[in-house]
């Protein structure tokens, strides 16, 4: 079950002006009045929090609480009943292309959590005219893309990341050749094991245990396949340990590109993999 986040809807959130449609049409004009992060410290919750709201009703909530980050989005159209995950596009600037990545939907069907919430709050971080868009419902539907204008101010964004020693800049992201993955159930596709991890169920904590729940990680890959430098991304739930207990597996663990990925002729050494490991209890 995801943690309550009753700690941060009682904030007052900021607005700006936001508009929804078709991806399909040419975009909206962007309203030049830029709207900045608020930044809550919570030490009864042991929080730091930063809020944006906007008046087509998304909020974005970048948090660290008792050391865990967390990136959620609320406002949203309801996702489908029994989906567990949905995708969103974010597009930060006026260049480049939007990146799709994983979000976990919440108890609150119209409310999200980013699957690499580090990762997608560095991007929000760079301000400018920010594109949320959210695929067709059916085959053939029409997508919805929100555009908003945020403040480029970093220095909300980097209290939270801070507060739960994230990096602000994250070195492995500023050298990696490529970054592969997007919070997606496994491997990415440029990639396949060679020798799986083998992570062992954690030990029951304060004598519960999860039945289920999964890991986000992101690696650096070396040339043997093997892979350094790892860093949980994002686990649910949390407080089992479970981040913990792949990447205790993770030293004998290799990878090896696709076929179709070698072909291409660039090395697997040095792209960050993004991955996740899901874990099950059998009865």
């Amino acid at each position: 079950m995801l943690r309550s986040i009753s700690a941060v809807l009682f904030l007052c959130l900021s607005s700006s002006t936001a508009w929804a449609q078709e991806a399909s049409q040419p975009p909206a004009p962007v309203d030049s009045a830029r709207e900045d992060w608020t930044l809550a410290r919570l030490p009864e919750h042991d929080a730091v929090v930063a809020t944006i709201g906007f008046t087509s009703g998304l909020n974005l909530i970048a948090r660290c609480q008792g050391g865990v980050y967390d990136l959620m989005i609320s406002g949203l159209p309801e996702a489908p009943k029994n989906q567990p995950t949905r995708e969103l596009g974010i597009q930060v600037g006026d260049e480049g292309e939007s990146k799709t990545t994983v979000w976990t939907v919440g108890s609150q069907r119209t409310m999200a959590f980013s699957r690499i919430p580090a990762l997608v709050a560095r991007d929000l971080a760079e301000g400018g005219k920010l594109q949320v868009v959210i695929p067709a419902d059916r085959p053939g539907g029409p997508r919805t893309r929100y555009v908003m204008d945020v403040e480029p101010s970093s220095q909300a964004i980097a209290e939270t990341l801070t507060a739960c020693g994230r990096p602000v800049i994250d070195p492995r992201e500023e050298r990696a050749d490529q970054i592969e993955g997007n919070g997606q159930d496994g491997l990415p596709a440029a990639v396949m094991w060679r020798t799986m991890p083998r992570p062992t169920f954690p030990e029951s904590v304060r004598g519960r245990s999860p039945r289920m729940g999964y890991v986000v990680l992101s690696c650096v890959a070396e040339d043997d396949g093997g892979l350094t430098e790892c860093v949980t991304e994002s686990e649910q739930p949390p407080g089992y340990h479970l981040g913990l207990a792949v990447q205790r597996s993770l030293p004998r663990a290799r990878l090896k590109l696709t076929d179709e990925a070698a072909a291409s002729g660039r090395p697997l050494a040095g792209r960050l993999i993004v991955f996740s490991v899901n874990f099950r209890m059998e009865n």
